[in-house]
């Protein structure tokens, strides 16, 4: 008797131990946006703004106040206030699909959250080609919101009979602002300054209009590290002539 009543309370131990370490514990966002801190209290620094929806991993729960410590998308963690979540538990899930394990490992690893939706500023650096010779790109933005940027540009074409000096202002339209793969929209309008090679006596030194329209894709990865991907035409023009060059370029973007 003893040792059936011993049995059981063992295989019910073991059962509550399982249990506890396949759930996990998580929080939804309820509110429109809910802001992730540095630590358990409004004074400290902001991280990250979580929209509706989002859902985050439990890792601690703040002594003082009504705080949730969460695990980040690109792997760091922050703190929330609790009023603006509903927390939850989950137990141990039917097995993922092979492509499924993939997808997740991959999102898990590489890819972070988007630093846009808390950004004021963003700086790209880019390098490709323009009509098919080497060209560079700077490009300081101002961020009006998630969707809209007014973007500058310098940029360097060093072709092998002239050097193309670009610059001008221009704006970003971002499609799905905050997305980890975000495409986006973008026209300038400005100047070129054509510089003939010392050895070419025939291509006269001149400046004409330059438009550029396009876009591409930001490309979001753990520790908030973006690549930025840009494919535009180019048309250089002036009141007696115009003509096209395509951009393909590609370098990194830093937002603050």
């Amino acid at each position: 008797m003893n040792r059936a009543l011993l049995t059981v309370l063992l295989t019910i131990g073991l059962v509550a131990i399982a249990s506890d370490v396949h759930a996990e514990a998580f929080v939804r966002v309820i509110a429109q946006k809910a802001s992730v801190k540095s630590g358990p209290s409004g004074g400290y620094r902001e991280v990250f703004v979580a929209q509706r929806g989002q859902v985050f991993e439990v890792l601690e729960r703040g002594t003082r106040d009504f705080w949730y410590k969460v695990e980040l998308e690109d792997g760091t963690a922050g703190w929330i206030l609790g009023d603006l979540v509903f927390p939850f538990e989950v137990g141990p899930e039917e097995e993922p699909g092979i492509f499924s394990r993939m997808g997740g490992a991959i999102r898990r690893t590489i890819l972070g959250p988007s630093p846009l939706p808390y950004a004021n500023v963003g700086l790209s650096f880019s390098a490709g080609i323009l009509d098919r010779e080497g060209v560079f790109f700077l490009r300081p933005s101002w961020i009006v919101d998630p969707y809209w940027a007014i973007e500058l540009h310098a940029g360097l074409n060093p072709r092998s009979e002239k050097d193309l000096f670009l610059a001008g202002l221009g704006f970003i339209l971002r499609m799905i602002p905050g997305a980890v793969v975000g495409p986006y929209a973008g026209l300038s309008l400005g100047a070129a300054y054509i510089r003939p090679k010392a050895d070419n006596p025939i291509d006269k030194e001149e400046t004409v209009m330059a438009l550029g329209a396009g876009g591409g894709l930001e490309i979001t990865f753990k520790k908030q590290i973006t690549v930025r991907l840009d494919a535009r035409n180019w048309t250089f023009f002036d009141q007696n002539k115009a003509s096209n060059g395509q951009e393909f370029t590609s370098g990194l973007a830093i937002f603050f």
